[in-house]
């Protein structure tokens, strides 16, 4: 299954409506930031390559966006936390997947 990847992650089971509502949220989030990119028709591995690609050129270019973008998808600077032997880009995007998915469940929680 190609969520496999993402349900990893995520530690869950995701279904494609729910994939979906992620990859929506995810495109939302980068556009109020500033950053233009189409997420809509990636799969879950697409996904997590383009966006380690994005937080590394970010990273490198333009940190000030990046923090903008963490500001607004509401990821916590104590959440931010690194160690020497670990990738920095990869623990951005796990975060960044974790917070779009939080914010998925809870919209689709108080929906209803």
């Amino acid at each position: 299954m190609e969520l496999e990847s993402l349900n990893k992650t995520l530690d869950t089971t995701l279904n494609e409506e729910l994939y979906q509502k992620i990859l929506s949220q995810t495109e939302k989030d980068f556009v109020m930031s500033g950053i233009q990119y189409e997420f809509s028709d990636l799969r879950p591995q697409e996904l997590m390559n383009s966006l380690y690609e994005i937080v590394e050129e970010l990273l490198s270019s333009e940190y000030a966006t990046l923090l903008n973008l963490l500001y607004r998808m509401d990821i916590p600077e104590s959440s931010i936390r690194i160690t020497e032997s670990e990738d920095i880009q990869q623990h951005l995007v796990e975060l960044i997947l974790k917070r779009e998915f939080l914010k998925v469940q809870t919209r689709m929680k108080y929906s209803q």
